[in-house]
């Protein structure tokens, strides 16, 4: 194979491993999953950048730090796990930053709006189920974040460029929320794990939209 398509292909993988990683993150997980990501996802990633990835490098190197102590702290991850909750879910004075793109939406953003329809008609044309709690609106984060390594992973393996370009397009799409979601959270001072995680989102989304 030549060297190039060697780079393409690292390159490719990298940035579906990176938008699984922050599938996860932005699940929410349990503390057996917060014990696997800081031991094992996390510097697994940033251990092996590929050459050409160089800002999307640099935010898995801040994600490793933010998330290094949690590997051999329970305390830590209970702490990221209360964050998570205040940030998004249920915070005092309502959530920080929720994670549906509806909650980003025009003047009056709500719930289970345009976008969450779209997405339910993006899923069901490509014949994907929702991998969240029922009541879950499909604008999930996570979700589009999982539909997006869909069409790429699917694009990329199958050499089909009509799913690459959806994938990119897609991936233009959550940047315009994603940048509002970030100013929302930075607002409400996240630990840094879910501050580094978000930046780096940005950072895969920019990347994979050029």
């Amino acid at each position: 194979m030549p060297v190039n398509q060697l780079v393409d292909r690292d390159k490719r993988l990298y940035i579906l491993n990176v938008i699984e990683l922050l599938a996860a993150i932005f699940r929410g997980p349990d503390s057996s999953g917060w014990t696997m990501l800081s031991e094992k996802a996390v510097p697994e990633l940033a251990a092996r950048p590929p050459k050409t990835t160089g800002h999307l490098t640099a935010h898995i190197e801040k994600l490793q730090a933010a998330i290094l102590p949690m590997s051999d702290s329970p305390e830590i991850i209970e702490d990221v796990q209360s964050e998570y909750v205040r940030l998004f879910v249920a915070g005092r004075g309502g959530v920080v930053a929720p994670l549906y793109e509806s909650c980003y939406e025009g003047d009056t953003p709500a719930v289970m709006g345009d976008a969450a329809l779209a997405m339910q008609h993006r899923l069901s044309e490509a014949g994907l189920e929702v991998d969240l709690p029922s009541n879950e609106p499909p604008d999930h984060l996570s979700l589009e974040l999982e539909y997006l390594y869909h069409l790429l992973a699917h694009g990329w393996a199958e050499d089909r460029s009509d799913l690459e370009a959806q994938g990119r397009v897609f991936a233009g799409d959550m940047l315009a929320w994603v940048r509002r979601f970030d100013a929302r959270l930075a607002d409400g001072h996240p630990h840094a794990v879910f501050a580094a995680a978000t930046r780096c989102m940005v950072a895969v989304l920019e990347t994979v939209r050029t």
